[in-house]
């Protein structure tokens, strides 16, 4: 597979579901193929104290590179040494990606993956909904759940966020047609409707996947 290159393809909804779905449920060894190596850990990960399926996880499969595109991914970036880092709420953690500035790291022991945000501080006005400040936030149970989920995630994304095109189009062209305002279908139903359906297959995984409130919902939920 080529990075970006699914999405090239001139599919209808109906296409984009069917290949979702063939995404979601393709075995990893096809969906490392990509246009960059993907990013494995070093041979000190042998000595990470992490839960043995999961560090066989990230050995085996890796996890994805940086896109050749203008999305959002998750990007593999591990950390060499087999001594955890100090995590922000007490917890060591080895560093294994990233997301934007946030890092993207595994607590030892547990091999819970959490996401960590690059700064603590929040804008005084959000301030009291976060009162000791941006915190690290589970983004999966396990080393094994995050690997294939983000693996998947590499691939659907340039696909929600060409519905999500589509969908934008459709309410246009309504609005300037003076449909808007008809009992139709909302422009966005079948789009909103297929992040759903991802983020279901996802708690499939991992059944620590919440429905709202959680790294996983949100991204999948929120494309852009």
């Amino acid at each position: 597979m080529d990075s970006g290159k699914t999405a090239d393809k001139a599919l209808d909804a109906t296409g984009t579901r069917a290949e979702v779905d063939r995404i979601l449920a393709a075995p990893l060894d096809e969906l490392r193929r990509c246009s960059g190596a993907p990013v494995r850990p070093s041979p000190q990960v042998a000595d990470w104290i992490l839960p043995a399926q999961g560090r066989r996880h990230l050995q085996v499969f890796g996890l994805p590179p940086a896109r050749n595109d203008d999305l959002l991914g998750i990007v593999g970036s591990l950390q060499e040494s087999e001594t955890p880092e100090p995590g922000r709420d007490g917890r060591p953690v080895y560093r294994i990606g990233s997301y934007g500035s946030a890092r993207i790291a595994a607590v030892e022991g547990t091999g819970e993956v959490l996401l960590i945000p690059a700064d603590s501080q929040v804008h005084p006005d959000l301030a009291h909904l976060h009162p000791a400040g941006l915190l690290p936030t589970t983004a999966n149970s396990t080393m094994v759940g995050f690997v294939e989920c983000a693996w998947r995630w590499h691939w659907i994304l340039p696909l929600l966020a060409a519905e999500q095109v589509r969908a934008g189009d459709a309410e246009t062209a309504a609005l300037a047609e003076g449909r808007i305002d008809e009992e139709v279908q909302d422009p966005y139903d079948g789009y909103q409707s297929l992040c759903r359906h991802v983020l279901h297959r996802f708690q499939s995984m991992d059944a620590w996947i919440q429905d709202e409130g959680g790294f996983w919902s949100d991204v999948i939920i929120d494309v852009w």
